[in-house]
């Protein structure tokens, strides 16, 4: 799912109307489960009004939301999953960066509130995101889902021009 929106920067000689976002786009690997089948959606990280003269980061939330079923017949089955994020435009995960032509928009997306582990392959210090859980027969145990919160956050104080900055990011989900 793709979000839009109109960021606003600010500087004491200009007045820019930019657009930026990074859009989470899926791919996953066919599960192998035997009695459950899964599905994976997500929904973009929209960072809203960028002001360039601000000294605090622009901080926001996406999320990769993975549901799986049960089907009959069997017992319970475990499911187990990882969720990679791609580098993106920059080809790097640190900064990972939004384009507007060849403008750029430093930028990143992280595992934890703290916004201190980038969320990446798993390689060149970045991590994966990962749950666990158990679907099955019986009321309440049909369907599960888990929620991978995005967070992210552009740095401050970039001296960026007006235009629609954005990123693509895909999300590799293995179960």
């Amino acid at each position: 799912m793709q979000d839009s929106l109109d960021v606003t920067a600010t500087s004491p000689r200009r007045i820019c109307r930019t657009a930026a976002m990074a859009v989470l786009t899926l791919s996953w690997a066919a599960p192998a489960l035997g009695g459950a089948t899964c599905s994976v959606a997500a929904t973009g990280v929209n960072f809203g009004a960028y002001d360039i003269s601000l000294p605090a980061p622009n901080d926001s939330t996406g999320n990769v939301t993975v549901t799986c079923s049960y089907l009959p017949p069997g017992g319970a089955t475990d499911v187990n999953l990882q969720a990679a994020l791609s580098p993106g435009v920059s080809g790097s995960y640190s900064p990972r960066q939004m384009a507007f032509g060849s403008a750029r928009l430093n930028y990143n997306l992280f595992l934890d509130a703290a916004r201190s582990s980038i969320w990446g392959n798993g390689l060149s210090a970045t991590g994966i995101a990962t749950a666990s859980f158990k679907v099955g027969p019986g009321v309440g145990n049909g369907t599960r889902s888990a929620e991978l919160l995005v967070y992210g956050r552009v740095p401050a104080l970039q001296m960026v021009g007006m235009g629609a900055y954005s990123d693509t990011i895909v999300v590799t989900v293995t179960f």
